[in-house]
């Protein structure tokens, strides 16, 4: 369609090619500037545009030249001149669209309308009848799966109230394994996974662009039944928010994950209580989250997987983040950098990480081996993992989270 449109209006203006031709290329290059101003000098996003991003911009300004030359030079005629416009105005629109569905099909973000408006379609989750009809810890050698167990896991969204940190999260997802569906489950090991922060950023994001319950499920079955029970909350409180999972001005994020979360798992599930059987992880924001809470929460999280993070919170840059995160505190700010707290922690005796990023993550990618190495000298036990072909993407979020997952699980001896 967009293309259509763009032909009909170099088709009516072609006595005016030379003008064409001129809006075609100041737009390409006007493309190429917002692409680099926007996305590497500003960091608008938070992460470097991909050549698809570039291109893509560079084609829809390319576009919208042409629909300028339509609209000022129109067609032959007065009718011509009045359809040449009106397809001119119509390729404005389409070019937009058209630009922005490539760019999130190369970054796999949202693949609805309501997930581009953080609005969450997840059904309310229908919990086990009886979360205390269990067996104990798990023990993968000694359970067995009842005939009768359910082929998948079952997902859906839930509130957890901030009775603690007062903290106002928009719904969680909880999915629960094909174990947990069954008459004296097993004590299952907990995973609280968090999404990214920025535009349409929510829980949904996990399950949807990241396709995590399909995920779940394959994992699941290999296993016959038994993950972990897997929690997403809301770390952000909305999309635009950034509390750095820290308790501050901008909300009590960190005791939200650390108190009211693990406390109404435990109330509603049956699930393991051992802080080596909990497990943080997350993507972009979430993968810093799971790097600070782990680091700094061992008694709470005796693992944590820390996919695309970054070194540290922060918002803007680092007087912006004291300012507004920290009220201004230079010393609570130093003192919530998790490196930081890794070193003044050591020795972590019982602590392990799983820190993955993409191969083609250029702005983050660097990360990984810092932390690695950080992560090491304070005796934490880690795994670093390279996604081939992957950038800071929900490719591979899903693929490293996913992983991660499996990791844990040997971690918490349920792969047999």
């Amino acid at each position: 369609m967009t293309l259509l449109a763009a032909v009909l209006v170099l088709t009516a203006v072609r006595r005016s090619w030379r003008w064409a031709a001129l809006a075609i290329a100041a737009g390409a290059l006007v493309g190429a500037f917002l692409s680099w101003y926007l996305g590497d000098v500003l960091d608008v996003l938070g992460v470097p545009p991909t050549w698809v991003d570039r291109v893509w911009t560079g084609v829809v300004c390319a576009l919208l030249g042409v629909a300028v030359v339509g609209l000022v030079r129109g067609g032959r005629g007065r009718r011509g001149r009045r359809l040449t416009r009106v397809v001119a105005a119509l390729l404005v629109p389409l070019a937009l669209v058209s630009g922005g569905l490539a760019v999130n099909r190369d970054a796999g973000l949202f693949p609805t309308i309501a997930d581009a408006l953080g609005q969450s379609h997840v059904p309310p989750l229908r919990l086990p009848d009886d979360p205390d009809a269990g067996s104990g810890p798990i023990d993968a050698a000694d359970w067995r799966p009842p005939h009768d167990m359910p082929s998948h896991g079952r997902y859906g969204s839930v509130r957890i109230p901030g009775d603690v940190s007062h903290f106002h999260a928009r719904p969680a997802i909880v999915w629960l394994p094909p174990a947990a569906l069954v008459e004296h489950a097993p004590a299952l090991p907990v995973v609280v996974m968090l999404s990214g922060q920025g535009p349409g950023a929510a829980p949904a994001n996990i399950i949807e662009a990241g396709r995590m319950a399909a995920r779940l499920d394959a994992i699941a079955r290999r296993d016959h039944g038994l993950a972990p029970i897997v929690v997403m909350p809301d770390q952000l409180a909305r999309a635009s928010n950034n509390p750095m999972c820290v308790d501050g001005p901008l909300g009590n994020s960190a005791t939200y994950l650390t108190s009211d979360v693990p406390t109404w798992v435990r109330t509603h599930l049956h699930a393991a209580t051992r802080a080596e059987d909990w497990a943080i992880a997350g993507f972009s924001q979430g993968g810093t989250c799971a790097l600070q809470l782990g680091a700094g929460r061992p008694d709470r999280f005796g693992s944590w997987i820390d996919v695309s993070g970054q070194i540290g919170p922060i918002l803007q840059d680092r007087d912006d983040t004291i300012s507004r995160g920290f009220n201004g505190d230079r010393a609570a700010y130093e003192a919530a950098q998790p490196l930081r707290v890794l070193a003044e922690g050591a020795p972590y005796r019982d602590s392990t990480a799983f820190v993955a990023a993409g191969a083609d993550d250029s702005r983050y990618g660097p990360v990984v081996p810092v932390v690695v190495a950080a992560a090491r000298a304070a005796g934490v036990r880690v795994t670093e993992r390279i996604v081939e072909d992957g950038g800071h993407d929900w490719h591979t979020a899903g693929v490293a989270l996913a992983e991660g997952v499996e990791w844990f699980m040997q971690r918490t001896h349920l792969t047999r």
